[in-house]
């Protein structure tokens, strides 16, 4: 069993946002997402999403980062 595996798991980590999105659980969405961002390399991801790497990290500490920084992390991983 690995669980950063899991977290590196696309399917696994939409199913779970949406899921937080159906129960209106916004907090939920930003700590899968965090949690995924923790199983991956943050400076290449910051990189491959044009966001400087404080943004990335202060987004994701306040827990309420914009629609537009969450498309560019999203579009990062594809």
């Amino acid at each position: 069993y690995s669980p950063t595996e899991e977290l590196l798991d696309e399917n696994l980590i939409s199913h779970a946002v949406w899921e937080c999105l159906k129960n209106n659980d916004p907090e939920g969405v930003i700590e899968v997402i965090a949690a995924h961002i923790e199983a991956v390399n943050k400076t290449q991801l910051a990189k491959k999403a044009s966001l400087a790497r404080s943004t990335l990290y202060h987004s994701l500490r306040s827990k309420n980062p914009t629609v537009t920084t969450l498309a560019k992390l999203v579009h990062a991983f594809a």
